[in-house]
């Protein structure tokens, strides 16, 4: 029995000897037909293989931009071997995840898209950041417009996926009507024009509210509706949050009274309910006919050419100085704790190329951040409004602080006083400056 049972074994052994054999043979034959496959280069093989498990992970927020960089995606993949791990957050859950990753170094992303108009300032002051230049064509730098809003010390630290602003849509059919105008001129004893300045602005709105029917201008009451709108009047008079040269606040600065005084007074034409609306709800006031005119980012004016091509019209954003425009864009940077700059370098600059830029303008209305695509003509057709655009973008501007958020809450509390008739504009201004940020500058 006992030799009978180490004969078992050992015919067990050899065969998986045999078995492991054979397994290896197989193994050693499927990797040189690959190596066949790729004209005989071992080396193509293993980079292919080493490159195809590479994952890039970005961090963004929830929006249609975010869609149109998963939809096109595979593209990049393709292109590089490189997995695109994309993870959508939410806005409060993004701003905590920036700063973990941008101040913090947890280094669990290799690419994190900021907020241009709100972030800039704090990233370029603050932020652990890669510069970009060697990821980069000298071409594709040279067609990125506004690349200096992005540009510290000489180097590329971040690269915006689109451009979005403010503009002002409002009911060409009525300003366009000549009873409409002679009436205007009659009351007013000017042309009925497409205001450009603050008291333009209020004119025309005063002479088309008719209520209930229709309100002469619509802003939304929430929060940070109402702080987005009052950025267009503070950039539109010439004034900003801060001083970027001295690091000090400037928000008891003649052009910030102004803006609070002009954007307060607006709310006498506003329609019914505005306290509880944002800029989403003066969408729709608009598409029923029900406001005349309303200030708000131009991912609008692709429902308007849509659904109401010969009512409304667009123009930039009025301003006693400029066009109020602040800047929207989501831009790409590097953390310096990044698990892979390289891939997140392809990554950039994929998103700079003509390519994206194009399927990102026709998937979300956006404006592309390359010149050469501006000056296309396929382009200029297909992005109907260009001009309108082409007038507002020199004037793009962003906040000159490094605590966006909690500024604006408090910018937000000012406006509510005057609204409520507690303050005056001026003495709303001071409030901020000597009062409620005393003692706090700019850059932090």
């Amino acid at each position: 029995m006992k030799k009978k049972m180490i004969f078992f074994v050992s015919l067990v052994f050899v065969i998986g000897l045999f078995l492991t054999s054979c397994t290896q043979a197989t193994n050693t034959a499927s990797s040189g037909a690959a190596a066949d496959s790729s004209e005989g280069s071992a080396d193509v093989v293993e980079q292919e293989k080493d490159t195809s498990a590479k994952v890039v992970r970005v961090l963004a927020v929830s929006g249609p931009e975010t869609d149109s960089l998963i939809a096109s995606a595979a593209e990049f993949e393709q292109a590089t071997g490189i997995t695109a791990s994309i993870e959508q957050v939410s806005r409060s859950l993004w701003g905590e995840r920036k700063v973990r990753e941008l101040l913090q170094d947890s280094g669990i992303y290799d690419v994190v898209m900021i907020g241009g108009g709100d972030d800039l300032v704090w990233v370029t002051q603050k932020a652990h950041v890669l510069p970009l230049d060697d990821y980069l064509s000298a071409d594709d730098k040279a067609q990125l417009m506004h690349a200096d809003f992005f540009t510290k010390d000489g180097s590329l630290f971040g690269v915006p996926q689109y451009y979005n602003f403010p503009m002002l849509f409002y009911r060409k059919d009525l300003l366009e009507d000549p009873q409409e105008q002679a009436a205007f001129r009659e009351e007013y004893d000017r042309d009925l024009t497409v205001p450009t300045n603050f008291d333009e602005l209020q004119q025309v709105a005063e002479f088309f509210n008719r209520p209930p029917e229709m309100a002469g201008f619509c802003m939304g009451g929430v929060d940070w509706s109402v702080f987005l709108d009052f950025t267009y009047f503070l950039y539109g008079a010439g004034g900003n949050f801060g001083d970027l040269n001295s690091g000090e606040l400037t928000l008891d600065t003649p052009e910030f009274v102004r803006a609070l005084d002009a954007m307060t007074r607006m709310v006498a034409y506003n329609p019914t309910g505005w306290e509880t609306m944002s800029f989403f709800d003066c969408d729709t006031q608009m598409l029923e006919g029900k406001a005349f005119m309303y200030q708000n980012w131009f991912y609008a004016w692709t429902t308007f050419q849509q659904e109401t091509p010969d009512t409304i019209a667009m123009a930039p954003v009025t301003g006693d100085a400029q066009p109020g425009a602040h800047i929207g864009a989501m831009v790409a940077v590097i953390p310096q704790a990044a698990p892979d700059p390289d891939a997140a370098g392809q990554f950039i600059s994929w998103m700079l190329g003509a390519q994206y830029q194009t399927e990102m303008m026709n998937a979300t209305g956006n404006m592309p951040v390359r010149q050469d695509l501006i000056s296309d003509p396929e382009i200029r057709s297909a992005l109907v409004g260009i001009e309108m655009y082409e007038k507002t973008v020199p004037y793009l501007t962003y906040q000159h602080t490094t605590w966006p958020n909690e500024l604006d809450s408090g910018v937000t509390e000012a406006i509510w006083k005057i609204f409520k008739g507690e303050m005056t504009a001026q003495e709303a201004a001071d409030w901020l400056q000597n009062d409620k940020f005393a003692d706090r500058t700019a850059i932090e």
